[in-house]
């Protein structure tokens, strides 16, 4: 998504937590990872101005005020197109290397689908396993989804991904069902559509 004009409102969380006990600086790095904040320099986040973006960070900054750190929550727009250009690209290379990600995790799901496959091992086990794992996958895209605020291009990748490993599982599933004998009302085995 690319602005004729400056049109972006952003939020800055700025912070400083002391180094001691341990980790408290790592928890406020790892919030703002997780809501999906680049970072302009050590310990300055920059987000998109979103009310849920805002309200998670009204929650972080108690949070650093609770271990006794400094912290501003700013309110601030793009300075230039130009910036606001640089600061979408950011965004959306952190979204793209979390899509690639999900690709690979998808390939080392179809593969093991393929292992267990070839060892014929069409079990309701290894069917309960592979749907945990399947919704481990779709939960981690939720995650990443509710941060990928520009629409970032790597995403198209993950659609086409999730259908193969999706089709992959319910190949998988009527296989184990054919395997235990189980049938649906027509005679054919049964498969779960997710």
């Amino acid at each position: 998504m690319v602005h004729d004009t400056v049109q972006q409102h952003w939020l800055l969380l700025i912070y400083r937590v002391p180094q001691d006990p341990p980790g408290r600086r790592t928890y406020v790095w790892r919030q703002l990872k997780a809501l999906g904040a680049i970072y302009l320099q050590q310990a300055v986040g920059l987000l998109p101005d979103q009310l849920a973006v805002r309200a998670a960070l009204e929650t972080l900054a108690d949070r650093i005020r609770a271990f006794e750190g400094d912290v501003s929550l700013l309110e601030t727009h793009s300075p230039s197109v130009e910036w606001e250009q640089e600061m979408i690209r950011r965004f959306n290379q952190a979204r793209d290397a979390e899509f690639l990600e999900v690709i690979e995790n998808v390939e080392r799901f179809e593969d093991e689908i393929a292992r267990e496959s070839q060892r014929g091992k069409y079990t309701f086990a290894e069917l309960e396993d592979s749907e945990a794992d399947w919704e481990k996958i779709e939960r981690w895209l939720a995650r990443i989804d509710a941060r990928d605020f520009f629409t970032a291009p790597g995403r198209a990748g993950v659609v086409a991904a999730l259908e193969r490993g999706r089709a992959r599982l319910e190949q998988f599933a009527a296989a184990v069902y054919a395997h235990e004998g189980v049938q649906d009302d027509n005679g054919h085995a049964e498969t779960e559509h997710h």
